[in-house]
């Protein structure tokens, strides 16, 4: 079975699925597609048509057509794995942190019951309070459902004194190993564990035989550049990533112009230093270029 619909609800998101794809909130007013960075081969009125059912305003996903944003997708394969190069400071924290756990994979009583405080950290780092694997009850059920998808894998830093400080969770399907979520308790981040599982959990999964690429996400819109300097730094590589935006067929004709995205743009650019929210507006300047990617590959079809 396919437990990623159960997985994203019990994290706190509101999921849709459309088109044989799992979409997840991003924020009260978009949905994005995942796995991040896998391509969205839907079609446009469909996407529209669950902006429209669903009430939100925008569509983020992969596309394989030019959609006017490139982003950098982090990925690795078994042959780049053998001669990664770590940047020097992160292979100071890898040796730190050996020093005072380990990585090893975890079965799903042990997230049940030791990585509470990693997600409830983590979920309160992206605004979520309240989210079922939060509660008991909910973590059990979780729990439950994820022990029998076998394409899930998970790996956690484990202190001397048996905490989990961070966990990494995979899916496998089709030679790739997708990074789904990462999640780590700020009480114990001064070990540094997200280096040293990132490290270990790279070597272990690159060795599986059914693994030929494990792909860590895409960079998000606005950019997170802490978290991408990091995966860089980590010895992942980057490749080119289509991002497309659609809107809400009701403010499309508004939205998806040209002069609308220049005008976002020249708002973000001039207040964002002053109010950092603007910098979500980045997402909507996607709209018109892609808009535009999308008519075009429609009409080579036809």
């Amino acid at each position: 079975m396919n437990a990623l619909p159960e997985l994203y609800a019990g994290m706190g998101y509101d999921v849709v699925l459309m088109g044989g794809t799992l979409w997840r909130s991003a924020g009260a007013l978009a949905l994005a597609s995942e796995p991040s960075g896998a391509v969205h081969a839907g079609e446009e009125a469909g996407i529209r048509a669950m902006l429209r059912r669903h009430r939100r305003l925008a569509a983020i996903f992969c596309t394989e057509h030019p959609s006017g944003k490139t982003v950098a997708h982090f990925a690795l394969t078994a042959e780049q794995s053998a001669s990664v190069s770590v940047q020097r400071q992160f292979a100071q924290h890898v040796r730190r942190a050996e020093g005072r756990g380990e990585v090893r994979r975890l079965d799903w009583d042990a997230w049940q019951r030791r990585a509470l405080a990693c997600d409830r950290a983590s979920l309160a780092r992206h605004g979520t309070a309240a989210a079922p694997c939060l509660h008991e009850d909910g973590r059990r059920r979780l729990a439950a459902v994820a022990a029998r998808d076998p394409a899930l894998i998970l790996y956690g830093y484990v202190t001397g004194t048996g905490e989990i400080a961070a966990y990494l969770l995979c899916r496998i399907e089709g030679g790739i190993c997708q990074g789904l979520f990462v999640h780590w308790d700020d009480a114990l981040a001064d070990l540094r564990p997200t280096h040293l599982l990132y490290s270990a959990a790279r070597k272990a999964l690159l060795a599986l035989p059914e693994v030929d690429i494990l792909r860590v996400g895409r960079q998000s819109i606005p950019e997170n550049p802490g978290l991408d300097a990091f995966k860089r730094h980590a010895g992942f590589q980057a490749t080119p990533c289509h991002v497309g935006v659609l809107v809400h067929p009701l403010l499309a004709p508004i939205l998806e112009r040209t002069a609308t995205a220049w005008l976002l743009g020249l708002i973000r650019r001039t207040l964002a230093p002053r109010f950092p929210g603007l910098n979500a507006l980045e997402v909507l300047e996607c709209a018109a270029p892609t808009r535009r990617a999308l008519r075009r590959a429609q009409a080579h079809k036809a």
